[in-house]
Order: structure tokens, then sequence, then C-alpha cells
């Protein structure tokens, strides 16, 4: 209890022996009370408590101590003030400096304990779900790793013509190798970037990414992605093509699909300014010129072979300024299944570790 007698103490185990005097400051009238034992008793526990008397509380000085909201001030908080608080008989009294020291530390105060408790418990929970989140994303890597080896190694796809077979069902043909023959329409070319890529040299050069209407024989108009080309010769006037007859085999896919984040906080295409930061064939669609929109507007081809047909003729390739992927790049992630299960342990290991 809060209060006990001097007796009581007496009788603890492992505690000193109590004294009992008179308060040498109080009253005349309550000491010579005091000495009758009609007063309160001055208590004081030993000498290791050197500035502290006890005084034996009523139920009163409890309620009234009880609604205090100054708990557990420094001694530079109250300096040459008088402390008065409650204590336990069945606790070692310190020195005001422990007992501050002590008692400010979170968790051992009241009901803190369950509160640190409870707050350990839900962050916990907090990083345990993102541990679960980590393993949802390998499988979810480990399933798009395989879809696109699965239809990478399919027969390719030749296309001629309007209607492309992936027409409304874009879905179940990303990741096929395509092959189309048509002509470059240069006057349309667009720009996406700027963004690092690699030179002959394998040095990382600033640069965008090159992307051509292509004109098929019927008429009907596909994207082409043709890779990446330094910034230095971006302007098509550096690089004068003339059009010709070629053949583009690549890889059918959407473009860049921005996730949640991206949606809303990336910056965002000007096709009517023919500005464009991200791969996104819809918005690329807007300034192709192409009669067969809705066709052209639902996937892109980023090239990984083009071959003019007068070279072919003459026996020679032409060098192009243009860095293009190669299929192997598809199945290569900077995070793959084995990242994502690694982070995965990292936080099982966190919130275990905070439990």
């Amino acid at each position: 209890p809060p209060a006990a007698s001097a007796a009581a103490a007496a009788a603890a185990p492992g505690m000193p022996e109590a004294l009992r005097l008179v308060d040498p400051h109080a009253s005349s009238s309550a000491a010579a009370d005091a000495t009758r034992g009609g007063g309160k008793e001055v208590i004081v526990r030993s000498k290791t408590t050197t500035g502290q008397v006890l005084w034996p509380a009523t139920q009163e000085d409890i309620e009234i101590l009880s609604q205090s909201k100054l708990l557990y001030p420094a001694p530079y908080e109250v300096e040459g003030s008088v402390i008065i608080r409650l204590v336990r008989l069945s606790d070692p009294v310190t020195s005001p400096v422990a007992r501050v020291v002590r008692n400010r530390q979170f968790g051992i105060r009241g009901n803190e304990k369950w509160q640190l408790l409870a707050m350990g418990v839900v962050f916990s929970g907090l990083i345990y779900g993102l541990g679960f989140w980590q393993l949802h994303r390998m499988e979810w890597k480990r399933k798009l790793i395989e879809m696109r080896r699965t239809r990478l190694a399919m027969p390719r796809l030749t296309v001629s013509g309007s209607p492309f077979p992936w027409r409304d069902k874009v879905e179940d043909y990303i990741y096929r190798i395509v092959e189309v023959r048509g002509v470059f329409d240069h006057r349309r070319e667009m720009h996406i970037g700027p963004r690092p890529g690699m030179d002959e040299d394998g040095n990382t050069v600033s640069g965008y990414l090159c992307v051509t209407p292509l004109r098929l024989e019927d008429g009907s108009t596909i994207l082409v992605n043709r890779g990446h080309i330094p910034a230095d010769r971006a302007d098509p006037a550096s690089r004068p093509e003339v059009p010709a007859w070629v053949r583009v085999r690549g890889v059918l896919e959407e473009g860049e699909v921005p996730n949640l984040v991206g949606t809303y906080a990336r910056l965002k295409n000007r096709p009517d300014r023919n500005l464009f930061v991200y791969l996104i064939a819809d918005e690329l669609a807007e300034n192709s010129g192409a009669r067969n929109h809705t066709e052209c507007s639902q996937a892109l081809i980023t090239a990984t072979d083009v071959l003019y047909e007068d070279d072919f003729s003459a026996g020679v390739r032409r060098q192009l300024p243009f860095s293009m992927r190669h299929k192997e790049d598809y199945l290569l992630f900077w995070a793959d299944e084995h990242t994502h299960f690694n982070y995965a342990c990292q936080w099982f290991g966190m919130g275990t570790l905070i439990i």
C-alpha cells in the first residue's frame, strides 16, 4: 500500500530499521502533540536517505497527492522547493536523483508497460506485414519472369497489316517476338527522356529513347521503340535518314505502365508539345498520325533488330546510332525473386527483434 506504519516498515524483510523522531522544523504545538503520540510521527528510513523524511500517509493524503499531474520532477525543475510524493514502504527509498532516473524510464510507471507492449505488437505487426508483402512481390516477380521466358521462346508473329493479332487482347501477346515490314515516318519521330543509356564502349551517357511510327504495307501504323540515342545525336538533322523499306524484329509491350504512385506523382507526358518523359503507347499514339489509332495505342514494338532491305540486297549492314535492347534483358531485374526473399527475411528479423 502507498502508506504503512513504522511497524510494517520494520517488519519488511531486508529493510533497515526505521527511526522515530519529532520533526525539528515543526511548530511547537505540533512537536508537543507528536511527543504525546497525538500527532504525526516523522520517520527517517536510514542514513542513506539524507534530506528525506517519511510521513505515514493518511487516506486523505493519498487522495490529494494521487491527483497531482506533476510526476517525478527532476531536481533542477524544483530547485529550492520541497517535493512531496507517495512512497510504498515495500520499495527501497533511494535518493531523489536515482528515483527520477528510474521513474522517468518509459514502461515502468503504472500501465505504461502494457502501452509499451501494445506499441511493440503494433509495430511488429506492421513490419511483419512488410515481410509478407515482399513474399507476395517475390511470387509475382517469379511468375512475371517465367511468363516472359515462356513468351519470348514462342514462335515469332509476322504482322503485315491491320487488324493486328493483339487487337483488344494485348495482355495475351505482350513479350511475344513480332516481325513487321514497313517504312519509318521520320517526320513524326518522338523522344522520351532524358534518361541514361550505354554508348558503344559501355559508358553511361545521357540521351533519349527514340520512338518512330512505322507505316506498314496496307497503310496502318505501329510504333517502334528504336532504342536509346545519345543526346548529341538526338537531333534528326545530325543523322539524316531516307525513307526505305525495313524489317523490324522486336518484343511487343505496352510500354512503361506506371504504378499507383507514378500515376499521381510522376511528371506528365505532353503530346500537344511533343514532350514525353515515359514510354506509354497510348500517349505516344497521339502524335503518330495513325489511321488505326486504337490498335496503335494498345502496344508498341521494342526493336531488337532492324534490317534495311537495301542493305540486304547490297550485302552490307549500316551502323545505327541506337542502342537496342536484347531479349535477355527482359529477364533481368535489379530486384529479382531472390532479392525480394532477402528483403522479407530482413523485415521478419526486425519484427522479431522488436517483440
